[in-house]
């Protein structure tokens, strides 16, 4: 009797409150155009800003900035964009950073960075891994999960996926790790949205293999339940392993700043840039754009193209300096509300301006629709 009142308790618990619809889940936007079109106009829109860094973020050697992404919007119009770092020295520690975008930084109301902005960090966070890689930001539903979201870090030594929790106001901690996969090192993590599931991505761009995983939307962010709106990574579940082009410049595959899109016919790319084709790792040379055909399958696995010949490629502009714009430092690709495709290339290290340690961004955005 008493276990039967027990479960009845849960039940109500579990009922206690408003169940929302997955349609309550945030959207990925896709391309407002097909893939190439958007490649061919990505340089036609660029807009420079800074990183408000510090002066450990100067010149070493061996420790540069990382990967670049951006937050969705928040309700009171600011987002936050993240950095990682790498620290390579003796007892040193890598680096998770956020910037404030605030409302009146984006262009008419958009999501896109206007001119000459300055964002101010607002975290400077120190984690055990050394040399976080390729980082992305998945949204939490926007009634249960109001004004939150998760960044996804690719621990590239450690070899796990760290998830840490972040609110308009900033952040909430780590909550989950990744470690139990099959890679023998993980450099990138993409996400996408297909079929009602939600997809992680990860991959080893120093061997060209990768991990598919997906989860239920619902089961992801636990709808119905007292904890809805909240990321139970146990809902993601392997799929399959995957090889990828070997080389897709510089003796790497779609390396660490490379990002999932889906153009306007509905098929998705990994979207991938690197700076330089002889001299690489130095943010010298042309920011060079490849895209190359991903897929979801009809027997519900992923895979990508293994031609190393990319289905659209471009080059946006150049960087002659460790602190120019490139794509080897704080570098990245997202989708904006619009469905432009956005690139950030960014500084390896921060410069000095009027006593104050910088980081150089651009933001390049292909054509509105």
């Amino acid at each position: 009797m008493r276990t039967r009142l027990t479960q009845i308790a849960a039940l109500l618990l579990l009922s206690s409150g408003p169940v929302l619809a997955t349609s309550d889940a945030y959207v990925q936007p896709r391309l407002n155009t097909n893939i190439a079109d958007a490649l061919n106009t990505l340089g036609q829109s660029c807009q420079n800003f800074t990183l408000d860094t510090e002066s450990d973020h100067a010149f070493e050697i061996s420790d540069h900035h990382q990967s670049m992404t951006l937050s969705h919007r928040f309700s009171n119009g600011s987002a936050l964009a993240f950095v990682s770092h790498s620290e390579t020295g003796n007892g040193d520690y890598g680096q998770i950073m956020a910037f404030r975008v605030s409302a009146s930084q984006f262009t008419n109301g958009s999501d896109l960075i206007g001119k000459d902005q300055t964002l101010p960090m607002t975290e400077k966070l120190f984690i055990t891994e050394q040399h976080p890689s390729g980082i992305a930001w998945l949204p939490a539903p926007q009634q249960s999960g109001r004004d939150r979201g998760y960044l996804i870090i690719a621990s590239e030594n450690e070899n796990k996926v760290r998830i840490r929790q972040f609110s308009q106001e900033g952040d909430e901690g780590e909550i989950a790790t990744l470690a139990n996969h099959p890679l023998g090192q993980i450099t990138d993590v993409w996400l996408a949205q297909e079929g009602g599931n939600n997809w992680l991505i990860l991959h080893n761009m120093n061997a060209g293999t990768g991990a598919a995983y997906k989860a239920n939307t619902a089961d992801l962010f636990q709808y119905g339940t007292s904890a809805e709106g909240e990321l139970d990574i146990n809902a993601f579940t392997l799929v399959n392993q995957y090889q990828s082009p070997a080389n897709t410049g510089c003796g790497k595959s779609v390396g660490q700043n490379a990002q999932l899109v889906k153009d306007s016919t509905n098929n998705w790319y990994v979207v991938h840039t690197y700076t330089g084709e002889n001299i690489c790792g130095a943010n010298s040379g042309n920011n060079i754009v490849k895209a190359y055909r991903a897929y979801f399958n009809a027997d519900g696995t992923f895979s990508l193209a293994t031609s190393t010949t990319p289905y659209a490629q471009t080059t946006v502009g150049s960087s002659s300096l460790p602190d120019g714009r490139g794509a080897d430092g704080a570098a990245g690709f997202r989708v904006s509300e619009d469905g432009r495709l956005v690139a950030y290339y960014g500084g390896q290290y921060a410069y000095m301006s009027w006593f104050d340690w910088k980081t150089a961004v651009k933001e390049c955005r292909s054509a509105a629709r």
